[in-house]
């Protein structure tokens, strides 16, 4: 088998920073003119929006590499595709203007990295209900828009820098504020979710909350909101001043209680379901609460993770404004009182935080939550919650307090599902970001999580009478003692026994899809230092002044074949796993991650996404071996991630799905053009297609097709027909058809206007080159 690794991870072109002409530029106001007058309108929303289905043809085949790809200078100095506009709202029962908007002024940054605006200004967002767009599309803040080229990860276009970028925190909370304070925003919300409410009975419970637990949520949410538009607006929050100022406090009204309850519900079906932290199988707010006002803080992350996932307009707007108000006064409970960087809801909040953040598809949050990362690793490090937990607990004794037992192995146990919960969203984030893991797999000697059984029982004696059932424990010599909890080794103590099991697995095929899962982290970063290393000896930079070439070949060679062989070990343990339970989503997410990390062991995403920029030497162009080193194989593992997200259920993906489609699909996309430029003649009539994205494990045309390079790669179309990859355009449609194919998020509405934005891109270079071709003749 062809084997490599990328040649290199590429690095971003300091000079590269898309122009911000007049039209871009923030709109401001002169704050001594606060008259209506002087108050620009919005235009109509169907000019605010990209058509997302207007570039769904192409102009004319593409003929050659040069004639798509939008490479040259000339492609940076277009006009954005988005304006700075704002859409007209109209209220759909009178259809009367209710536009009171201003544009939010430029801002910078405070200490506690918020935002705040340059003047001392009213809110002014009217966030009212806007008009129906086509094609059921949501409304989206031009300042989001602006910010998509900044985004840390997913960088197809040229590249914007943060300092060019709008300020968007006080958009949101301004957003929150004006659409709570509307009547209808909350009714409509609610009659569009009454055909959401599904009975999941094998996940956890959600207690409707209560009027009272409501109130103090509400109460504390105004207390959070104050605080964070102080920031924002002035620098700095007094209360003092707010005091004397109660006229003017910000006022946030929360929806009704049962869409409160649904947006937990949301939450469990969404979240909890593979970052376990929800103890007894119950999520029960009303009693969560009377803990402190960190667990009211949990309960709006929630909430705002819950919203996230709902495609309305009112609920990206709670979502979104909840993540920042959240955001400033988790940052503030830690600088004000340093003993809670050891609390375990505190650290809750820091990973609901981190992972809506990260994919919230707005440029600043990502780029705060990606930067606080690693402050919360390191807090956790510093709580020790990564080291090795005592000696074992003695056996229970019938005469003991059952209850005050539980309760201690549930809360040891809530900290270790937390230090593994961080371990996967280390491994997730970094996957998608092209960078290392922050965390060592020699630190993580904390123990793995207990069996589910356990962690699910409702009450003491429910979890007593599950420890004393044969499903643990065969015999019980003593009446009267029961055995304590089963041990469970740390990750460290796992990869340790998995990296030295010579019985081909055996000794290993009773792991669970949670600690298969957890094995992917090392592996990862066993790959991602070697592809860096692999990077250094083959730049022919580094070799310029060196008088021989550093002495490293064969250790890497050794690296690359032993990182392979844990990776098809592995393969093996999740595919058998997969197999005896095919509908488990754990299991499917496991395999799409894996061959998301197999893909980086033949490709050099970077050097894909800087081709798509424009970016790179005509000579790397000329070579796909640059970008992709193994064509079979590559192909193969993107057609399994398109596969197996196909096949998990829309509420049920995680939250990373439509990154990982967008992964897959730039590889073919690169792997098209790259193909057709090296002048490899494939379709032919004699060749048979394979469809990449129905090949399994077993199947004899995967081996043809890998190792042996019969058959050309195709996907599934509609009403099995197949999709053929060797036009750039087509495949471009083909990931836009496919993030549309699951719940809409502000995420992966980002990606699809990237990847429209691609497309357009490439258009106009072909346009313009057509046009130069017909003047050379003329």
């Amino acid at each position: 088998m062809e084997q490599g690794f990328g040649a290199g991870i590429g690095h971003l072109d300091p000079q590269i920073k898309a122009p911000i002409s007049p039209q871009d530029a923030p709109l401001t106001i002169d704050p001594r003119m606060a008259g209506h007058d002087s108050i620009p309108k919005r235009s109509s929303p169907v000019h605010s929006h990209i058509n997302f289905e207007s570039f769904n043809a192409s102009p004319a085949p593409m003929e050659s590499f040069n004639d798509f790809l939008p490479f040259g200078a000339e492609l940076t100095h277009h006009e954005p595709a988005y304006p700075w506009v704002w859409p007209e709202f109209i209220d759909p029962v009178s259809g009367s203007n209710l536009d009171k908007a201003t544009s939010t002024p430029p801002s910078t940054h405070t200490r506690c990295t918020s935002i705040m605006s340059q003047y001392e200004l009213e809110p002014a967002i009217a966030q009212t209900k806007p008009a129906s767009l086509p094609n059921g599309q949501i409304p989206e803040y031009d300042g989001v828009m602006n910010g998509d080229n900044a985004w840390p990860l997913a960088r197809c276009n040229p590249v914007a820098y943060s300092g060019g970028c709008p300020r968007t925190a006080i958009l949101h909370l301004e957003s929150l504020e004006e659409k709570s304070k509307l009547t209808g925003t909350w009714d409509t919300l609610g009659i569009s979710l009454e055909k959401g409410q599904e009975n999941d009975t094998e996940l956890a419970s959600v207690v409707p909350m209560s009027l009272r637990t409501r109130d103090r949520v509400l109460a504390i949410t105004q207390t959070f909101l104050q605080k964070a538009l102080s920031i924002h607006r002035y620098g700095y929050y007094d209360h003092n001043k707010s005091s004397a100022n109660s006229r003017q406090l910000p006022f946030v009204g929360l929806p009704p209680s049962e869409i409160l309850d649904y947006f937990l519900k949301n939450y469990v079906r969404n979240l909890s379901f593979y970052y376990s932290l929800v103890s007894t199988s119950c999520l029960d707010p009303n009693e969560l609460i009377e803990h402190n006002e960190t667990a009211t803080l949990l309960i709006l992350l929630m909430i705002a993770q819950g919203a996230s996932a709902v495609p309305r307009e009112g609920a990206r707007s709670l979502s979104t404004g909840l993540i920042e108000t959240c955001r400033i006064s988790l940052f503030d409970i830690i600088e004000k009182n340093v003993e809670m960087c050891a609390d375990s809801t505190v650290h809750r909040c820091a990973l609901l935080f981190t992972l809506l953040g990260a994919w919230s598809g707005d440029k600043w949050l990502m780029d705060i939550a990606m930067g606080q990362r690693g402050m919360y690793l390191e807090m956790l490090k510093h709580a020790g919650m990564f080291e090795s937990r005592p000696a074992p607990v003695p056996p229970i004794k019938q005469s003991m307090n059952i209850e005050v037992e539980w309760r201690s192995w549930v809360e040891r146990e809530t900290k270790n599902r937390l230090v593994y919960n961080w371990v996967m969203v280390d491994q997730e984030i970094s996957l998608f970001h092209d960078t290392g893991p922050l965390l060592a797999i020699s630190d993580l000697r904390a123990p793995l999580p207990g069996p589910e059984q356990l962690w699910v029982s409702g009450d003491a004696n429910q979890w007593m009478a599950t420890m004393q059932s044969p499903f643990n424990y065969s015999t019980i010599p003593d009446a009267q003692l029961v055995p304590p909890p089963p041990l469970t080794p740390s990750l460290y103590e796992l990869y340790q026994q998995f990296v030295h099991d010579n019985t081909e697995g055996n000794a290993m095929a009773s792991l669970t899809p949670y600690q298969l899962r957890l094995l992917l982290h090392p592996l990862q970063t066993f790959l991602w230092h070697l592809r860096e290393m692999t990077f250094y000896s083959s730049d022919p930079s580094n070799m310029a002044n060196v008088a021989s070439p550093p002495a490293i070949e064969t250790p890497t060679l050794f690296r690359k074949e032993e990182v392979q062989r844990l990776l098809q070990k592995w393969q093996r343990l999740a595919h058998a796993h997969l197999q005896s339970n095919p509908s488990c989503v754990t299991s499917m997410t496991n395999m799409v991650l894996f061959h998301l990390i197999s893909l980086n062991s033949v490709t050099n995403f970077t050097a894909i996404e800087q081709l798509a920029r424009g970016n790179g030497s005509v000579e790397q162009r000329l070579q796909i071996s640059h970008y992709i080193q193994h064509t079979g194989e590559a192909t193969y593992h993107c057609g399994q991630v398109i596969r197996l997200v196909r096949a998990m259920p829309t509420d049920r993906r995680p939250v990373w799905w439509s990154a990982a489609i967008y992964r897959a699909m730039l590889i073919l996309w690169a792997y098209s053009i790259l193909t057709r430029d090296s002048n490899i003649q494939f379709y032919l009539e004699s060749e048979t297609p394979v469809v990449i994205d129905q090949l399994t494990l077993e199947a004899q045309p995967l081996y043809d097709y890998m190792w042996s390079g019969k058959g050309t790669p195709v996907l599934s179309g509609p009403n099995a027909s197949t999709v053929r990859i060797d036009k750039p355009s087509d495949v471009i449609d083909y990931a836009i058809g496919l993030l549309k194919g699951g719940i809409s998020t502000r995420f992966g509405d980002g990606l699809r206007r990237k990847l429209i934005t691609l497309k357009q891109r490439c258009n106009e270079q072909f346009r313009h080159r057509q046009t130069l071709i017909k003047s050379s003749v003329a």
